[in-house]
């Protein structure tokens, strides 16, 4: 039996009988929705790595990364949370072949 909208309107998170859902659901459904979308099986909190790379290759700064991770030290969201992309390294190739010789 649903509860009435009243009863879980405090709650974000909840099932179709209006039950809270509990905080491990989605680190435990996860590799579920990867295996039944054809994706590569990675741990939940590695898409805190692609969120931090995907801002981070878009322009937000780093500052902003950090502090939409809640990170107490930059350092911990440039060293381990931002990547380059395979496009950032080709450009970052470009910006020093002019000072090589040919």
């Amino acid at each position: 039996m649903r509860k009435p909208i009243n009863e879980i309107c405090d709650y974000i998170y909840v099932n179709d009988l209006g039950e809270r859902i509990k905080p491990a659901h989605l680190t435990q459904a996860f590799p579920e929705f990867l295996e039944n979308h054809g994706m590569r099986r990675i741990r939940f909190h590695d898409l805190r790595h692609s969120c931090a790379t995907l801002l981070y290759a878009n322009g937000v700064a780093l500052k902003d990364i950090q502090e939409w991770l809640g990170h107490s030290d930059i350092s911990t969201t440039s060293n381990i949370y931002t990547h380059l992309d395979f496009s950032s390294k080709v450009a970052s190739t470009e910006a020093i072949m002019p000072y090589y010789p040919k």
